[in-house]
């Protein structure tokens, strides 16, 4: 059985970006996870790109640049190798945005809807004959419905957050929406 040829030159651009990972690097060309890190390992690979990459992706989504900066590059090169991973991690976040901006209407929409049904002191639903009737506020509909709005704000808020780098990269924690609020309030002033 004739060996299987891999396109080594372009796994080895895309282990050096660090954006992807074994497996991801499997799916996409081919040979096993452990095939690329005992490669790696043994040419000495290093993903030393992976920070020149974020720099460079943070530049593209900020001024949306085109690929005419890749015009004239040797295509092995470390600068076309980073224009490259750069570019395609700027498409994923746009798109991302794109999707968060749907949910950011929904979201809008579900509250609108909430509002107008806890400013009429009724909603409307289905009782067992399949026929719609208007019945007095349960508040126990309108706890849950409003815990699901927030909790479903407070998702949608990270990810826009992360999907715009307003979030420092280093800060692991998450903050609660106590937190952040408290971080935004303004001080006491306390002078004994």
């Amino acid at each position: 059985m004739p060996r299987q040829r891999y396109d080594w030159e372009a796994i080895e651009r895309e282990y050096r970006t660090g954006r992807l990972s074994l497996q991801e690097l499997s799916r996409r060309y081919g040979p096993h996870p452990s095939t690329i890190s005992t490669r790696a390992k043994k040419r000495n690979w290093a993903q030393d790109l992976t920070e020149k990459v974020r720099q460079r992706t943070r530049e593209k989504i900020s001024r949306r640049m085109d690929d005419a900066h890749l015009d004239g590059l040797d295509p092995s090169s470390d600068e076309a190798i980073v224009e490259l991973a750069a570019q395609e991690n700027a498409g994923v976040v746009h798109g991302h945005r794109v999707r968060l901006q749907r949910w950011r209407e929904l979201e809008e929409r579900y509250a609108t809807l909430l509002g107008n049904q806890m400013a009429a002191d009724k909603v409307t639903t289905l009782d067992r004959n399949g026929n719609l009737v208007e019945i007095d506020q349960p508040l126990e509909y309108f706890g849950k419905a409003m815990g699901h709005g927030t909790q479903a704000l407070d998702r949608l808020l990270k990810h826009e957050r992360l999907a715009y780098g307003l979030d420092d990269d280093d800060d692991d924690e998450e903050q609660t929406f106590e937190q952040m609020m408290r971080s935004v309030a303004p001080a006491d002033d306390d002078q004994d």
